[in-house]
């Protein structure tokens, strides 16, 4: 095993146990826990299909189903939600997230590229719908000196794309 092995894979389970916290603030609607996963200039990407096995890969070229520059977006898009101006988010649906098959592997100045699949299952409150989406997380992590890992880039490949039920930043 290479001297990288052993630190890989600690960096792989800290990258699995960021996720996991990540879906568990979703679940619990712990907005401001889950914006303090993402660094200000973090990108938040959910790329439409092309066609059967390619996405979309120009957010500004080609047509997403989210996309957010920064944090920003992802701030103003929780205003909307706690804020119930978005028709969307009245109620809101419960989510269950689930994370696996986390892969770290290192990337320049000690970050890491991380991919992972996912599923969340929702149900509305008001119809008791419920709907399942799954797919795969692309992932640049970065740690600052004394600060905990987070979420620089976060690139959300939604394999079941034809729902039909409504796709948010919180049941992705």
């Amino acid at each position: 095993m290479t001297p990288a092995g052993p630190d890989l894979r600690d960096a792989a389970a800290q990258a699995a146990a960021l996720l996991h916290r990540e879906g568990a603030a979703l679940d619990r609607r712990d907005w401001a826990a889950w914006l303090d996963l993402y660094e200000e200039d973090a990108v938040f990407w959910v790329p439409a299909w092309r066609d059967d096995g390619t996405t979309t890969d120009d957010p500004d070229r080609e047509i997403s189903w989210i996309y957010h520059p920064s944090k920003a977006g992802l701030v103003e898009r929780v205003r909307r939600i706690t804020s119930q101006k978005s028709v969307t988010a009245m109620p809101l649906p419960r989510t269950a997230h689930f994370v696996s098959n986390v892969v770290a592997d290192a990337a320049e100045a000690g970050g890491l590229q991380v991919a992972a699949t996912w599923c969340v299952m929702t149900v509305h409150p008001r119809t008791a719908e419920q709907h399942t989406l799954f797919g795969r997380y692309e992932v640049r992590m970065t740690r600052r000196p004394g600060a905990p890992l987070r979420i620089a880039a976060k690139k959300v490949v939604l394999v079941n794309d034809r729902v039909s039920t409504l796709i948010d930043v919180y049941c992705l």
